[in-house]
């Protein structure tokens, strides 16, 4: 049975833009593929949280905890902070923290 396809929830031509998904290792299993393009919010607190909704990904508790999540490979938190929008063809990388030591 194929997996259902669900609706791209950023529909606003005129505040959306095409984005690459990065999901690393674990992250692969909410999308079933590493990389992808999705229409997205240029907005980077908005695009989060509508690819977290859109995937049905748990990222409150342990995901939260053991996932970065990186804006052309800045962190997220930085990246949003500086007030820049999203641009077409940016990436967003969920990454899982590796343990080791």
């Amino acid at each position: 049975m194929k997996k259902e396809e669900k609706k791209n929830p950023a529909e606003a031509p005129f505040d959306s833009v095409s984005i690459t998904i990065r999901f690393i290792t674990l992250m692969q299993r909410y999308s079933g593929q590493r990389d992808f393009k999705m229409d997205l919010p240029s907005d980077p607190s908005k695009a989060i949280e509508t690819i977290i909704t859109h995937f049905e990904i748990p990222w409150k508790d342990n995901l939260e905890k053991r996932t970065r999540i990186f804006i052309n490979k800045q962190f997220a938190e930085s990246y949003i902070k500086s007030g820049e929008k999203l641009k077409k063809d940016d990436l967003i990388a969920f990454i899982p923290i590796s343990g080791g030591g």
